[in-house]
């Protein structure tokens, strides 16, 4: 069981290293021009480096939620709804449309069971910028 965790630790070292290392790689060279599929126009991308995960309320949030929790369960943050539900039909464009309603959204916090990792509960923040009438919707479809 160690063992298991100490391997997951290190795999988890292994790709925040590789994402820092692609990251300063993007940063050092000029954008590169890529070309839209099916067309001959070319566009070009920049990124810049985030340089926190989470908002200060949400580090805040996560580390009372590590304490409180840590004997029982792992803290997963910002965790993309599609990868903890999937649409409930046999239909493949219902399915497609379903997806599409939850594949660019994210739950804050997700808590799992320390030795399965099965989905036991999502965890999601209303601060201020959620009594907008955008979010208010999205919140609502949550829920």
């Amino acid at each position: 069981m160690s063992s298991l965790i100490v391997l997951l630790l290190i795999c988890a070292g292994v790709g925040f290293v590789a994402i820092a290392l692609l990251s300063r790689q993007a940063n050092s060279t000029s954008p590169k021009p890529t070309q839209a599929h099916g067309t001959d126009t070319a566009q070009s991308y920049s990124y810049s480096y985030q340089k926190y995960l989470f908002t200060q309320a949400e580090t805040t949030f996560y580390h009372a939620l590590q304490n409180a929790t840590q004997s029982q369960y792992l803290v997963f943050g910002k965790v993309r709804v599609a990868d903890v539900l999937k649409p409930q039909t046999d239909n493949r464009g219902d399915w497609q449309r379903a997806f599409n309603k939850i594949s660019a959204k994210h739950f804050d916090f997700v808590l799992c069971d320390r030795a399965s990792l099965k989905v036991l509960a999502a965890v999601e923040l209303d601060d201020s910028s959620h009594q907008r009438v955008d979010r208010v919707k999205r919140d609502d479809f949550l829920n």
